[in-house]
């Protein structure tokens, strides 16, 4: 497959406020199952309301938790930020500076938070992986500097080097929260800067997403699988706002109407 220059493509559609392209189903759908991974209760179809139109209403009487609309509203933000700095270098920084988006303003039970944008400062478990001990708190600094070292210098196209990134990102598990999502908004961003496919992992998809992390230094191909279905989903979603114009050497230009809302 030919180079592609998502994110030009994704800040075009922004500036021009084109509506059911690929910039707003992105927004929208990595949102949701971002969030959705992590225990967010919002329905796509809240998400999609709150992106038009900045309220949300409750379904079938269920209440609405004070964070997830944060968040969520937070991820529009990490989601600009991210493409906005998209050939800026990955630093301890940067990477703070996203979760610190993520997080800001969100409502934390008294005494179970640390400071939004920094390292945790204590030691603590993958949850979804149950067992998986962490590395301490008082070596992510040196860890998290030597896999970013480890990933400047690896083939950053294939599919399984990415998967080794995101392993490993996911076992440092720097912060208190929102580990995850800012793991996966770092392989959005790295494939757009690579001009390789991006993809969102669907909140469908969260068991093989959560199997491949667990068994990845026994298979790692469940993680490769699971990011390559995903992949295949951008593409297509891609391809129904602009053809199969992306397997084309040139970029292509946003045209009048897409052929239809791209759905996932």
């Amino acid at each position: 497959m030919a180079k592609v220059d998502t994110v030009k493509i994704l800040k075009q559609e922004r500036s021009q406020h084109f509506s059911q392209g690929l910039y707003e189903w992105s927004q929208v759908a990595f949102a949701y199952n971002n969030n959705h991974m992590e225990g967010s209760a919002l329905s796509e179809a809240q998400v999609r309301q709150l992106y038009d139109t900045g309220t949300v209403f409750a379904e079938s009487g269920d209440p609405i938790k004070a964070n997830d609309i944060i968040e969520t509203q937070n991820h529009f933000r990490l989601f600009d930020f991210m493409l906005d700095t998209i050939d800026q270098p990955l630093t301890l920084d940067y990477i703070k500076e996203l979760q610190g988006i993520l997080k800001q303003g969100t409502i934390s039970r008294k005494g179970l938070q640390e400071p939004i944008g920094e390292f945790k400062s204590r030691n603590n478990i993958i949850g979804q992986l149950q067992t998986v001990n962490t590395v301490p708190a008082d070596q992510v600094p040196q860890r998290l500097e030597h896999l970013l070292e480890l990933w400047s210098q690896a083939p950053q196209t294939d599919l399984n080097s990415y998967a080794a990134f995101h392993y490993e990102f996911e076992r440092i598990h720097p912060f208190s929260d929102g580990n995850g999502r800012v793991g996966r908004i770092l392989l959005f961003k790295e494939r757009c800067r690579n001009k390789t496919m991006p993809f969102i992992i669907a909140d469908e998809d969260r068991p093989f997403y959560i199997r491949g992390l667990r068994e990845f230094k026994r298979t790692p191909g469940y993680l490769v699988d699971t990011f390559g279905n995903a992949m295949d989903e951008y593409t297509m979603a891609f391809e129904q706002v602009y053809g199969r114009q992306v397997h084309q050497k040139d970029q292509p230009k946003i045209p009048p109407k897409p052929q239809k809302s791209p759905r996932h």
